[in-house]
């Protein structure tokens, strides 16, 4: 479903279009998902619970603001593009592009979880400053820059170019880095 939404965008995608991606009828679908933007919600929380696992709790965990920085940059890209045996960048692209989809109440907690990690990498950035590892640059609009550069990046890249996602998220490191 996450990735014909990513595909199609979430309103042109129907519940037919999903049901026969998975091999079920209609009816078979909404026996488990009362409707499109309960699916919707949902896939966006199963993002959310991965970018959680495999990106912020273990960068909550990384003392030194170098580091986590780059750990940040490096599993959300990896996450993106499937390096590490993961869906890929339909899942956890359609976190930015499909937001208008979710009722106010589910859009709201998506809002709230994802603000834990701008936090995050908000006070990532405050660090580098305080310690003098950083540019005189807003805080927020580098966590937001940061944010545009990697969730951006589930547009554009296609596995089997010249570079891995590995490298990938080396060269953005790089960039975001020596920008900061």
């Amino acid at each position: 479903a996450a990735e014909i939404i990513f595909k199609q965008g979430f309103d042109a995608t129907s519940m037919n279009d999903i049901a026969e991606a998975v091999g079920m009828t209609k009816a078979g679908i909404y026996h488990y998902i009362p409707g499109k933007k309960d699916l919707l919600f949902t896939l966006m929380s199963y993002a959310m619970d991965h970018l959680d696992t495999r990106v912020i709790a273990p960068a909550q965990e990384i003392g030194d603001a170098e580091t986590r920085l780059h750990y940040i940059i490096n599993h959300h890209v990896q996450l993106i593009t499937g390096d590490n045996g993961d869906e890929g960048n339909g899942l956890i692209s359609i976190l930015t592009d499909e937001l208008a989809g979710l009722t106010q109440a589910h859009r709201r907690k998506i809002v709230e979880r994802k603000r834990v990690y701008l936090n995050l990498v908000r006070a990532t950035l405050e660090q580098l400053k305080a310690e003098g590892k950083m540019k005189d640059v807003d805080t927020t609009v580098g966590a937001f820059t940061i944010f545009g550069t990697v969730m951006w990046l589930a547009r554009w890249y296609r596995p089997g170019g010249h570079l891995t996602g590995k490298q990938m998220a080396e060269e953005i490191y790089r960039i975001i880095s020596s920008g900061m």
